[in-house]
């Protein structure tokens, strides 16, 4: 008799995110079928893929199903799987070995999220066949881990009865995906189907959860996204500082596809950027985290204090002065009191935004849009003191463009 792990389960329950995995596809044009994992076509942790939620699932009891055969027909035998994992093989993040390290930290600390499988009696029948059976989970440290990418290595066990010796059976490798809560829109849970190109994507976590790696709480990761998406100009992405026109966010839709193959070092849609399509990219990736932003705008038609732009170094005032509009990630209602995101440019934060030299280069996150002349928020420095007459929020324009 050999018993044979033959699919696991992470995602069983498609309408729930509390004791299982989310819904989720890798891209566009690729779902992420159940079981995750399949004897014989799965052997690299990427091969089988899911995501937990930390606040929906904090205090539950996480199981999974896994299926076997080869063993005694119409008997019993207990099953468990015990953590093997060893080491992080993922690739740095935005300020390069800097995160792979935090990256190896996190998973040395908080071990593979998911800690092992709890042993049970499995029955088989007449043709040596389990089924699907559900497991629970022992040793869960997802309720205390932070935002990121673990790697579970579990090795599955057999044996005839208490007392026998355990029998290893097979070493799975499973790509973990660590987010705070059930992602917002543009990323959907339902219909769970092949054809909802909106189930959040893998794709988009592979970078999410690095550019986050260590996040407890929405603010943080949205800032760190935000952080990110401005460190990748010059080398990825470029300010357009001749027209200013939207590229990967125009249309209606984020055309996520084409700025992940930016990301890859491909050619995408190119390197320009504006305001709208660095406002989609933080929401959109963000997002996907469980944030909860909005793209959005303010206008109309403002003069402006010297800004660096993304993907530039120097301190200019673009455009002959003035913005037509301004779109940043935007928290809430998307008002004065809001807390806004903006991946687009810096602006001054010392104590006098609106004169040269400027000592200090700002990069707006978690900070509200604010009042003229109030407490330098970010209007005071975005805008001249003029120009801060005009600069008002626009919440109508508020939206979360569907990925594609």
């Amino acid at each position: 008799m050999g018993v044979s792990i033959d699919a696991i389960k992470f995602n069983h329950d498609p309408n729930s995110a509390t004791n299982d995995a989310l819904n989720i596809r890798k891209s566009k044009s690729a779902f992420v079928k159940v079981p995750e994992w399949e004897k014989g076509k799965c052997t690299k942790h990427d091969d089988s893929r899911a995501a937990y939620a930390i606040k929906e699932t904090a205090g539950k009891t996480l199981t999974i199903q896994a299926r076997f055969s080869g063993g005694p027909a119409g008997g019993e035998v207990d099953i468990r799987a015990v953590d093997s994992s060893q080491s992080y093989p993922g690739k740095p993040g935005c300020v390069g070995a800097v995160l792979s390290i935090i990256a190896k930290i996190i998973q040395a600390v908080f071990g593979n999220a998911l800690g092992e499988v709890k042993e049970r009696k499995v029955k088989f029948d007449a043709k040596g066949d389990s089924g699907f059976v559900s497991f629970e989970l022992v040793k869960v440290s997802l309720s205390k881990t932070p935002v990121g990418i673990r790697y579970t290595e579990w090795t599955w066990q057999w044996r005839e009865g208490k007392g026998a010796p355990w029998i290893d059976i097979e070493t799975t490798r499973h790509k973990i995906y660590v987010v705070l809560e059930v992602p917002k829109a543009p990323w959907v849970q339902q219909p769970y189907n092949a054809a909802n190109d909106q189930l959040p994507w893998t794709d988009v976590m592979d970078y999410s959860c690095v550019w986050a790696i260590g996040a407890k709480d929405r603010d943080f990761a949205a800032a760190k996204i935000t952080e990110c998406v401005n460190v990748l100009g010059p080398a990825r992405i470029r300010y357009d500082t001749s027209v200013g026109a939207t590229n990967y966010a125009r249309s209606g839709s984020f055309r996520c596809t084409r700025f992940l193959e930016r990301l890859d070092g491909k050619f995408g849609l190119g390197e320009k950027v504006n305001c709208t399509d660095c406002a989609t990219i933080t929401s959109t990736f963000s997002n996907v985290l469980g944030c909860d932003l909005w793209q959005s705008r303010m206008g109309a038609n403002f003069a402006l204090n010297e800004i660096i732009a993304i993907g530039f170094a120097a301190w200019k005032v673009p455009f002959f002065g003035s913005f037509s509009y301004h779109e940043v990630a935007w928290e809430g209602a998307c008002g004065r009191t809001d807390d806004l995101y903006d991946a687009c440019l810096k602006v001054d934060g010392g104590l006098d935004p609106w004169n040269a030299p400027h000592p200090s280069a700002l990069l707006p996150v978690n900070t509200p849009f604010g009042t003229c002349g109030g407490k330098l928020d970010y209007v005071d420095r975005l805008t001249t003191k003029a120009g801060c007459l005009v600069c008002n929020p626009t919440p109508m324009t508020r939206q979360r463009r569907p990925v594609e």
